[in-house]
């Protein structure tokens, strides 16, 4: 009987000293540097005497301290960048919230900037599509602009030409360079307008592309702990020897 009471008073010390153990572990794991953000899960870089690489929320190593540099980012979030004071031996908390993303601020920066709001979107091969297309169009219907300017000069200059003409020879010979020219100028003025007009019309689609296929991110982020963390607890009543384990919901 003595044996076996000694044994099972060795499981009861065995079970409070786990359940001290975790209550201790519970306990000094609350101390540190703590780095959240809103929404969790933004990937964040830390510059100083180390450079760290992490994802919110974490806790950085203990032998961290003095000023540091602080960038995140998030797909569908503004970046967010600062400076933060590590103090050693104390508790520190830093927290951050990122703006979201929107369909608007993309088609402002598009209005300025053909692709700009596309890529600011994420969206980095249909920026640059919508970018070169728009720009080499406008380039075009600026070079088709500068040749019809040239060909109605030189439909003008003949149209003087024919005016001035004094005998029946020249006369015909001019009006047929007058009708060549004529040609040319309105060829060239049709030409202008087109690329103009799919220019502006590219102009206008990228910023309803940002406006209506804005990408829609539905993110899903891991669930937060409870403020309570399991516990365990330790009993003994005499006879047997109870481990059990508590968790709150």
């Amino acid at each position: 009987m003595k044996s076996r009471a000694a044994w099972r008073y060795c499981l009861l010390v065995t079970a409070i000293c786990l359940s001290s153990s975790l209550a201790y572990a519970q306990e000094t794991d609350e101390t540190g540097t703590v780095i959240n953000s809103n929404p969790p899960g933004a990937a964040i870089s830390l510059e100083g005497d180390y450079t760290i690489n992490a994802t919110t929320p974490c806790r950085l190593p203990d032998n961290l301290n003095g000023m540091y540099k602080l960038r995140a980012s998030m797909p569908g979030y503004e970046s967010w960048s600062g400076d933060i004071m590590i103090a050693p031996g104390k508790n520190n908390y830093f927290s951050f919230s990122l703006a979201s993303k929107n369909r608007y601020k993309a088609a402002l920066r598009s209005l300025f900037f053909p692709g700009w709001g596309q890529y600011y979107a994420g969206q980095r091969t249909r920026a640059f599509i919508l970018n070169a297309a728009t720009l080499c169009f406008g380039i075009f219907a600026v070079k088709a602009d500068s040749d019809f300017r040239k060909k109605k000069d030189e439909y003008f200059r003949a149209q003087v030409d024919l005016a001035n003409a004094t005998f029946y020879e020249d006369v015909a010979r001019l009006r047929s360079v007058q009708l060549d020219k004529q040609r040319a100028a309105y060829d060239a003025e049709t030409t202008r307008n087109t690329l103009i007009g799919v220019a502006v019309g590219m102009y206008v689609y990228n910023i309803l592309d940002a406006i209506v296929f804005f990408p829609e991110r539905k993110l899903i982020y891991q669930g937060i702990l409870p403020k309570k963390l399991p516990k365990v607890e330790a009993g003994f009543n005499g006879e047997e020897i109870s481990v059990k384990l508590t968790a709150s919901f």
